[in-house]
């Protein structure tokens, strides 16, 4: 369940955190969307998972949970089709490196890339869950 004024946070959020470089178990796709949906539900999803500091660490998690698309599955139940994603939903994406997560805004969704943060177009995801 989301919090009282979660929009408003999660972009007073976005801002703060606007310039932050890539690095990997600290700021990558990742971390953003563990973030993210602290700010917006209090709940802290990154503290069921291992610490990384390379994305070796980051794929070895993983891969030890079956992957990005079912271990968001684990954590957010069924997946949906992105065209169904709302304002705050957990997006899966691919910048070309692998899947990265992300944060829907609406058509656009947040995510980490190397120079930082990007946003992607919605629809471009692979799936989406409710957060």
């Amino acid at each position: 369940m989301r919090v009282h004024d979660w929009w408003g946070k999660l972009n007073a959020w976005i801002d703060e955190n606007r310039t932050r470089e890539r690095e990997y178990g600290v700021w990558d796709c990742w971390q953003l969307t563990g973030e993210a949906i602290l700010v917006m539900t209090g709940v802290d999803y990154r503290e069921r998972f291992p610490k990384y500091s390379t994305l070796e660490e980051g794929i070895r998690i993983l891969v030890a949970h079956g992957g990005a698309e079912a271990m968001m599955t684990e954590l957010f139940g069924e997946k949906k089709h992105v065209a169904w994603a709302q304002r705050g939903d957990l997006v899966l994406t691919d910048l070309g490196e692998g899947p990265a997560g992300g944060i829907c805004l609406g058509v656009q969704t947040l995510t980490v890339s190397p120079g930082g943060i990007e946003t992607v177009p919605t629809l471009s995801g692979l799936a989406a869950w409710t957060v």
